[in-house]
């Protein structure tokens, strides 16, 4: 694993941006959870804690096979609520009695990666674009939320990583991310100082 494809919060807003109604909350929910698609979309609304802030990931729909609760923002959580209709089950349902398939997922966040201009086309465009995935968000969510400042233990419980050392990897693997918390910080000598005598 020598790097890790992620979006900054300029090309998440501009996600956001091309963004209506359900494909919006998909969005909203797998950037600001960092879960994997197959966890959002097994998500029942009984499974989400309004008043305490959190969405009970159930540990038969994750990876490592561990529960974990995954805080939801208060902007997400009125996005829910607003999405909601009398008697619904899943939090994204599907045209059966079923919730919404992880392909759908994968097509919604591609056509919008695609409207936002921010999606590789062909393979030569290896510089400019990037291929944009439910997976990148989730990498996006871990990465900003280091720049943020959020202490690494507390997000390798919201994602849910296995071991600490994976969520570490983040920040050894990604170049930009270092280079933006030191000039975030502003370490350096001041402009102008000289470095002689």
């Amino acid at each position: 694993m020598d790097s890790i494809k992620y979006l900054d919060s300029m090309g998440i807003d501009a996600l956001l941006s091309v963004a209506k109604g359900r494909d919006r909350l998909i969005l909203l929910c797998l950037y600001d959870l960092g879960c994997r698609v197959g966890e959002l979309v097994t998500t029942r609304i009984s499974d989400i804690d309004f008043h305490n802030g959190f969405i009970r990931i159930q540990s038969s729909r994750t990876k490592t096979r561990h529960f974990r609760a995954a805080r939801v923002s208060q902007g997400t959580l009125k996005a829910i609520r607003e999405s909601l209709q009398p008697g619904q089950e899943w939090l994204f349902p599907g045209r059966s009695s079923g919730h919404l398939s992880t392909k759908t997922v994968l097509r919604t966040i591609d056509r919008l990666a695609e409207e936002a201009g921010i999606q590789e086309v062909s393979p030569r465009q290896k510089l400019s674009r990037k291929k944009v995935t439910p997976h990148i968000l989730r990498h996006s969510h871990v990465v900003n939320a280091l720049m943020a400042g959020v202490p690494v233990p507390m997000i390798q419980k919201q994602v849910g990583h296995k071991r600490l050392s994976t969520t570490e990897i983040y920040a050894t693997v990604a170049p930009a991310l270092v280079k933006e918390a030191y000039d975030l910080h502003g370490f350096g000598p001041a402009n102008g100082v000289s470095s002689g005598d």
